[in-house]
């Protein structure tokens, strides 16, 4: 079949293209720039122009990564606002060289560990670890142990490694990059351990210089220290002790070469896990622990949680336990003993947080004794302007607790948590607020803070866990403003969601796939490590990564 035609032919020569010019915007004025001119511009552009420009170039690539650039950026993100709001809530002007970007580690408040002189930190990396956790973001293993029956087990986390123990397995520690293959195991049957098979009840970790320092707590008193070598990845037993209580050890919190302890009989202790040969007495004994005080308490309600901070003068160990009390309900007490490095006890100090639910600021400049009949004169005498009717009743007890100096936070089963700030001087020891926490949809079962602010709580089944940044809720305890929502839901991207709701009808309460928590959680700048039971009896451990 012949084609048509064209009516109108036009000649096969193609079109002219359009002429260069070379005076105009065609030539690359970019690549004749120094890198440090470059690296000028780049530091006003925001993330989102750094991001798209490492993808222009391997020249780009490099320059956009600069570490300064992110440093700046970091500064400007974290630091910065943060300084403000501390200037905020103390009412004081910063001045210049505090908001505006400075390298000296001085400005840099509780991120000086990151700008360190000789401390290499990829700044890059630092910044988006920052962010996921600002937005929640993360990614999750999980790891199911032995089939039932199980024993229980007990969790912590320490710089990168996850220790875990139990009386079959013994201790173990695994990486918290890829908690799926076990690095090291201390069985607890050595012929060297004086606790031999006994179940563990309290495990405590302490980072040193050269590795990592494990505490284990026996059911029938005993407890061993081990040593975890990130060198040669071996865990070694380095001494086993008999304590004095006879009961098994309820919990435990050490810092190097610290040790403090309640037994089951309410017996705290206090024990120098390395002590000289000359304050043991001899050569020899310098390798068994020493124990330097030991209270009975008269009462003591669980839960309950131990601190210990240590100076290079003195030590100070704390015991924060509930109790009920008939104006306010379930309460929190808080024993501070101060010792010296060879055991004596230099004061004693006591505090609740009963003037705090009812909204009381502590009076300074009194006596301890003067303080405690004024607040009680307060709240029982509506002349005084105080509440009569406290601000916040618990009419249950705390399911857990945590204290990291001056932080002080409780969860409830009533979705809520509760934080305290604790202040403690060489005189005086109180509880200043007392704000209740709004985020969760469900019970709280286990919450854990450390003294920067930071907490993670979770909610009984460990399908919710939230993030809280307890700074900004400071700032509102002088005010008596409700906290704005300043927790943030982690939400693992390659999860799966959890099975439906429960089946009554079952009678351990829980379906074939459902979980619950085992109240161990732990975090730290990079991981949040959580304990749960599947199933009936199978513990699964999951690692939530920022990186």
């Amino acid at each position: 079949m012949l084609k048509r035609r064209r009516e109108d032919p036009q000649p096969s020569v193609p079109p002219t293209k359009r002429a260069r010019n070379a005076k105009t915007g065609s030539l690359d004025r970019l690549s004749s720039l120094s890198d440090e001119l470059l690296l000028h511009i780049l530091s006003f552009l925001p993330i989102s122009s750094l991001n798209v420009c490492q993808s222009l170039s391997r020249r780009f690539n490099a320059l956009s990564g600069d570490s300064e650039l992110w440093k700046r950026q970091y500064y400007s993100q974290w630091v910065r606002p943060r300084a403000r709001r501390l200037a905020n809530s103390r009412r004081t002007t910063l001045a210049p060289s505090k908001t505006e970007y400075s390298p000296k580690v001085s400005t840099w408040f509780d991120h000086s560990h990151l700008a360190e002189d000789g401390r290499v930190t990829n700044w890059k990396r630092q910044y988006r670890l920052r962010h996921n956790w600002s937005k929640g973001a993360c990614r999750v293993t999980e790891v199911e142990f032995a089939e039932p029956p199980c024993p229980p087990m007990l969790v912590k986390l320490c710089a990168g490694i996850v220790f875990t123990a139990d009386s079959t397995y013994g201790l173990r520690a695994w990486t918290a990059n890829d908690p799926k293959s076990c690095l090291a195991r201390a069985s607890f049957s050595d012929g060297q351990s004086k606790s031999s098979a006994t179940a563990p009840t309290a495990l405590a970790v302490s980072q040193q210089k050269d590795g990592i320092e494990i505490v284990v707590g026996f059911v029938n008193g005993c407890f061993s220290l081990y040593f975890w070598n990130p060198q040669t990845f071996h865990l070694d037993l380095r001494s086993s002790h008999i304590g004095s209580s006879g009961g098994a050890i309820t919990a435990m919190a050490s810092s190097s070469p610290y040790l403090l302890m309640v037994s089951q009989h309410k017996i705290l202790s206090l024990y120098n896990l390395r002590p000289t040969p000359h304050a043991a007495g001899s050569a020899t004994a310098a390798k068994e622990p020493q124990q330097l005080a030991s209270l009975r308490a008269d009462n003591i309600v669980a839960p309950m949680t131990l601190s210990l901070r240590v100076s290079p003068f003195d030590i100070t160990a704390t015991i924060v336990y509930s109790f009920f009390h008939i104006g306010c309900g379930w309460s929190l007490g808080i024993q501070e003993l101060r010792l010296g490095k060879d055991g004596q006890q230099r004061d004693s100090q006591l505090a609740t947080t009963v003037d705090s639910q009812y909204g009381i600021q502590p009076l300074q400049g009194l006596p301890q004794t003067r303080k405690r009949r004024h607040s009680t004169a307060q709240y029982e005498s509506s002349a005084s302007g105080a509440p009569s009717v406290p601000s916040i009743i618990h009419q249950q007890p705390p399911t857990s607790m945590s204290y990291s100096h001056p932080y002080l936070l409780t969860s409830h089963a009533d979705n809520t948590l509760t934080m305290y700030l604790v202040v403690s001087t060489t005189n005086t020891l109180f509880v200043r607020g007392g704000q209740r926490l709004w985020g969760h949809t469900s019970s709280v079962s286990a919450v854990q803070v450390t003294n920067r602010g930071k907490a993670v709580s979770v909610s009984s089944r460990g399908d919710e866990l939230r993030i809280w940044e307890l700074e900004m809720a400071v700032a509102s305890l002088n005010t008596r403003r409700p906290v704005e929502e300043n927790s943030i839901q982690i939400s693992a991207e390659n999860k799966p969601p959890l099975p439906g709701p429960v089946l009554e009808a079952n009678p351990v309460g829980l379906t074939a796939g459902a979980t619950r928590m085992q109240g161990c959680v732990g975090f730290d700048e990079e991981r949040v490590v959580l304990l749960r039971e599947k199933g009936i009896g199978t513990p699964l451990l999951e690692c939530y990564d920022f990186t």
